[in-house]
């Protein structure tokens, strides 16, 4: 069992290792720490941690200024499925872009989720939603959100629009 911690332990930070996004799990239950910028390696890394973990509920305490969107429809999908995921965004901590978009997925949520409109200044498609923007849309209403909300959380005009949950509630 020890052994088996130690290898899980080993992938989740050599998943992460591009964009010092660090993902840690707490050895008494199925709690994982990321921390960090994300992109395809730490959405394998979360990929590969639910499929360790079917049917047995996983918790994700996040603090990530987003990252890269590469993969990210992946884990979106891995997460939805698996059912029992449960996203913690900390008071002290944030959950910015990417790391929003893969927050919306969970089954519960806790903390506050930032968007912004998914364009970007980068000239790299990694960062960008741009053309896929109905696609994403498209998923996130899939999970039983209002297409107007998400049409305003990602076409927004304001710099990061805000969804705050409690106790896996939408807040007002």
């Amino acid at each position: 069992m020890r052994l088996l911690f130690s290898i899980l332990g080993l992938m989740a930070l050599a998943g992460c290792a591009d964009t010092g996004a660090v993902m840690k799990r707490q050895s008494s239950d199925n709690t994982y720490y990321l921390h960090g910028d994300v992109d395809a390696n730490s959405y394998k890394s979360i990929i590969d941690v639910l499929s360790k973990n079917q049917r047995k509920p996983v918790t994700f305490v996040v603090d990530s200024n987003g990252g890269w969107i590469t993969g990210i429809e992946n884990a979106m999908d891995a997460m939805r499925a698996h059912g029992q995921v449960h996203w913690i965004v900390p008071e002290n901590g944030g959950c910015y872009s990417a790391c929003a978009l893969l927050g919306i997925s969970a089954a519960k949520i806790d903390g506050t989720l930032n968007f912004h409109s998914p364009s970007s200044s980068y000239k790299n498609s990694d960062y960008m939603l741009t053309g896929r923007n109905e696609q994403i849309i498209q998923k996130i209403v899939s999970y039983g959100y209002n297409r107007l909300l998400v049409e305003r959380l990602l076409n927004s005009v304001n710099i990061y629009s805000k969804l705050k949950f409690k106790d896996g509630v939408l807040q007002k």
